[in-house]
């Protein structure tokens, strides 16, 4: 077939993965067995050993002309064999044949001259191969990645869960070099929206994405699992969620403080920008909470070698600026709430902010403020926030009117308080107990 343009593939970068293609492509394999078995006719015996004799780089000569034959020969052997050594030999080749660009589109037209689902079904069948040789799982989603990035038509939705599982698998695992290989992947698919929607929906390899962020990860694998995140963040669902689900902007920011890379600021900063745009209300109180406008601002004075960054940086000052601009106290102690980041702000300690927000925390929109206080209470595990609203409950108790006791047990925080004053941090049991004294008071000063 005619190939009229070379498709653009994803970066792709593991000498760890390269090394093993390496050593794999130096064995032989016995296709005549397998010929003489049935497992091979005579022609395709033929077809691999005329093309093994060939140097990798004259082998563009033949795929000009036979690549379509040799991208379904490849297809059909891993649809059809077993042992791991011969699929192992198929998806090296299939990788040598892939680094001429121009041969990809071979594989696409697989959908349309024979299974709907090739070229993808067999190596994704080769996701689930029950063996101990990584390279199968490892090498098949770069091939996977490659092809997926490349193809204008959507990828067979029933093959999604079991990539999604292995590429999840791989991302919450212990191993550094499977990891990021599976990173990788995860950031060459995701530039298709049926992927953004599906990742988002399975939830596991995101998880897995931040469990690495939150450990010692190099900036190489830091910029590629947070480019994942900012391909998500196109998404509006992602959007709204991303923050509440994985706590993303306090992340994020931290690691845009500490990052020795201009790259892993950039794709923070873009990723920002993205939950801003599309839903600031599920961020901003984020933002506002681990002081992101100062960052942002102090970001400025840097030189970047990326125009982009200071569109983005501008966009960001101005967007939390406006929002900054003319918030109350009160404001500032609501977007806390809701950021789920409670700390020892200048609020929690003031008896003339409890004095004037008491009944309002408890009344104004139909009580979601407190609401939002007791659900921080019963489902936060940091002391410092499970100190702070159990503070703030016995603040509300003293300060909210008649009606606050009622208010609190009746959302079950009188007993989340009653819980706490047994909990293992100090601070924690001493705030519980203030507050449930009150609770328990016949009269409050």
């Amino acid at each position: 077939m005619a190939v009229t343009a070379d498709p653009i593939p994803p970066p792709f970068f593991s000498p760890y993965l390269d090394d093993q293609l390496s050593k794999l492509a130096a064995k032989q394999i016995p296709w005549e067995g397998y010929q003489r078995a049935k497992l091979l006719s005579q022609e395709e015996c033929s077809l691999l050993r005329s093309l093994e004799k060939l140097p990798l780089e004259q082998r563009g000569t033949v795929f000009a002309t036979q690549g379509a034959t040799y991208a379904k020969l490849y297809i059909d052997l891993l649809r059809k064999l077993q042992r791991v050594d011969t699929v192992q030999a198929v998806l090296v080749s299939i990788s040598n044949m892939l680094v001429d660009v121009s041969t990809i589109a071979y594989f696409h037209a697989l959908s349309t001259e024979g299974e709907s689902a090739d070229p993808y079904a067999p190596i994704v069948k080769c996701l689930a191969m029950d063996t101990d040789e990584e390279f199968v799982h490892l090498e098949s989603l770069r091939i996977l990645a490659l092809l997926i990035a490349t193809d204008p038509k959507d990828f067979p939705p029933h093959l999604m869960g079991t990539l999604l599982a292995s590429l999840s698998t791989l991302l919450n695992g212990s191993r550094a070099q499977p990891r990021d290989i599976a990173a990788q992947v995860l950031n060459a698919i995701l530039g298709k929206k049926q992927f953004r929607q599906a990742v988002w929906q399975e939830g596991e390899a995101i998880s897995g994405l931040v469990k690495a962020l939150k450990g010692n990860t190099a900036p190489q694998q830091q910029y590629s699992a947070i480019s994942c995140l900012w391909q998500l963040s196109f998404e509006q669902v992602v959007a709204e969620g991303l923050d509440k689900k994985y706590d993303a902007v306090a992340l994020l920011t931290n690691i845009a403080k500490s990052a020795v890379k201009e790259k892993v600021i950039r794709v923070v900063i873009a990723t920002f920008r993205n939950l801003v745009t599309l839903a600031p209300s599920a961020n901003l109180p984020s933002m506002f909470m681990v002081k992101l406008l100062p960052f942002v601002v102090s970001l400025q004075d840097r030189k970047w070698s990326d125009e982009d960054v200071v569109e983005d940086l501008d966009f960001l000052r101005d967007e939390l600026k406006a929002r900054l601009d003319g918030l109350t106290t009160y404001d500032e102690y609501v977007s806390e709430l809701e950021s789920g980041h409670l700390v020892w702000s200048p609020a929690h300690d003031s008896e003339d902010f409890w004095k004037e927000n008491g009944v309002r925390i408890g009344s104004e929109a139909d009580g979601k403020v407190v609401r939002r206080l007791v659900e921080l209470l019963k489902s936060n595990s940091s002391p410092t926030v499970l100190a702070v609203a159990a503070h703030d409950v016995g603040q509300f108790v003293k300060y909210g009117g008649d009606k606050s006791k009622k208010i609190i047990a009746d959302l079950d925080g009188k007993t989340r308080v009653m819980e706490l004053m047994t909990y293992d941090n100090p601070d924690v049991r001493y705030q519980s107990l203030i507050a449930v004294q009150r609770l328990m008071s016949q009269h409050v000063a």
